[in-house]
């Protein structure tokens, strides 16, 4: 009889294989953004709206909710948030932070960019966050990321590839409640090139709309892409961006 050492017998098909990370140096990563209210300028579609703010060298973050029921005491909503990211010399980070309601409580580590954060740890309060938890720089005013009341996570469109790995921008869905611009920006290295629009799309009313690239965008070590959009309606319409990357690991 076959001795399976621990690991699955079976073999899945290729992209199952990806998804359960069962393939050595390659992830597949992703995540989604949403802007409400996006104007008749571009804007990174992310929850905060304008064009979102990006550190250059990393800095402690500054962390606070607007209400008083996302506490890790007693019988809170939302306790503790996760943040994924990258340090000061671009490689993967992650901190579990314990919230304080609104005083604001500060990271052990110093972020250079947050690529996921969400809520890791609820009470009996709820299960979702009752406020809006903000991400601030270390200056305490420049926000970086939010999470909706009762989100859960955040909402962002963008992605920033850690300095030992590339990536590959392989679909995306957009979606909006009336006619928008949908673009991607990428920025090489941040605090020295600027963004440029690497691919833009129309999308109407309704949605949403699958993209598949034959040929993926590579995302440059260190890189940044993002999603921005304009409404082409002259008010303002909401956008939504979902995206898969695959990273390779050196």
């Amino acid at each position: 009889m076959p001795m399976s050492g621990g690991q699955p017998v079976t073999t899945l098909p290729a992209g199952l294989e990806l998804s359960a990370g069962r393939i050595d140096k390659i992830e597949l990563k992703g995540t989604s953004g949403l802007n409400p209210a996006v104007g008749t300028s571009l804007e990174t579609i992310h929850y905060t709206g304008g064009i979102r703010n990006i550190l250059t060298a990393g800095e402690i973050l500054k962390v606070v909710s607007s209400s008083a029921n996302d506490t890790n005491t007693g019988s809170a909503h939302a306790r503790r948030i996760r943040i994924k990211g990258l340090d000061n010399d671009g490689l993967y980070l992650e901190e579990d932070v314990n919230l304080n309601g609104t005083s604001v409580v500060e990271t052990v580590n110093a972020f250079k960019h947050i690529n996921d954060l969400r809520v890791q740890k609820v009470g009996t309060g709820g299960d979702f966050n009752d406020g809006l938890i903000t991400v601030y720089a270390n200056d305490g005013t420049t926000k970086l990321y939010e999470i909706g009341a009762g989100e859960n996570q955040q909402q962002t469109a963008a992605w920033h590839v850690a300095s030992n790995q590339y990536g590959y921008l392989t679909s995306f869905v957009c979606s909006a409640t009336g006619n928008a611009q949908v673009s991607i920006w990428g920025c090489p290295v941040p605090g020295s090139t600027p963004f440029f629009q690497k691919l833009t799309v129309i999308v109407g009313a309704g949605g949403p709309t699958p993209y598949q690239l034959p040929n993926p965008f590579q995302l440059q070590r260190g890189g940044i892409i993002e999603f921005r959009a304009k409404s082409l309606t002259g008010g303002e319409v909401a956008v939504g961006a979902d995206f898969q990357v695959l990273l390779e690991t050196d």
